[in-house]
């Protein structure tokens, strides 16, 4: 009887010792319905914007990234498959498969509409997100992807004419910049090539004919980052009534390294 005993006793320690055994093994994998995520948080980020005074940095918060498409690309630490996502962390912290990634951020596919807006994109470093773990990245965007125009006139120019007003055209869209247009500056993308339809007034006395009309090709194809103020220009020695008023490609004031 003792035997028994003693052969029953060492069944369950040799039972319990195989259910615990099979239970840290299914600790080692993740199990269906288990959480296998992290937090993605975007942290405050800065970015280069236009200024007459030349280059500015401001801090971005999340509510200034509405708009901007987030787009996650890396490996899935879980199985390994690789994710490729768009995510929205404007509205703050998301979870997402734990793994390794880099973070995108842009807004160059917004529509631009009126003047336009700047363009920025940047991407994170890339990052390990562990399982219940919170992962801020931070992401630096530089220059701006597209242009900036803004139109000038001499001295001389602005002693004959008033009322400027330069319609520019050029990747699909029409805008009017000046103390005469809807705007004082517009935003193209980079590799952009302008043209251009000015008018002025002749201011009295100056024996001008009243309007002054001209169009033209620039001689820029513009380039990301970068600032053209388009001057316009004339010669008072040579002028006559009715001069058409050449406009010359400024000297990029405000460019970005």
């Amino acid at each position: 009887m003792l035997h028994n005993s003693s052969r029953n006793l060492l069944f369950v320690l040799l039972t319990a010792l195989l259910m615990l055994s099979g239970c840290m093994n299914e600790d080692a994998q993740p199990q269906v319905g288990q959480n296998v995520t992290g937090r993605i948080v975007l942290s405050t980020a800065e970015i280069e914007g236009y200024t007459d005074a030349g280059i500015t940095r401001s801090v971005q918060t999340l509510s200034d990234y509405t708009g901007y498409t987030f787009t996650l690309t890396g490996t899935s630490g879980i199985d390994g498959h690789v994710v490729n996502q768009t995510i929205n962390l404007a509205g703050g912290p998301v979870e997402v498969e734990a793994g390794t990634y880099t973070l995108t951020v842009s807004n160059e596919s917004a529509i631009q509409t009126g003047k336009g807006f700047p363009t920025y994109s940047g991407t994170s470093d890339e990052f390990a997100l562990h399982v219940l773990e919170t992962e801020v990245i931070s992401i630096a965007m530089g220059k701006p992807s597209n242009s900036r125009v803004t139109v000038d006139s001499t001295s001389t120019f602005s002693t004959y004419y008033t009322d400027v007003c330069l319609t520019l055209s050029g990747g699909g869209r029409t805008i009017a910049i000046g103390k005469a247009g809807d705007y004082d500056e517009a935003y193209f993308p980079a590799g952009t090539t302008l043209t251009y339809t000015l008018t002025a007034h002749a201011r009295r006395n100056k024996h001008l004919t009243d309007i002054c009309t001209t169009s033209s090709t620039l001689p820029v194809t513009l380039v990301a980052g970068k600032h053209y103020t388009l001057s316009l220009t004339l010669d008072p020695e040579s002028l006559t009534p009715g001069e058409i008023i050449p406009l010359i490609s400024g000297s990029h004031t405000g460019e970005f390294d």
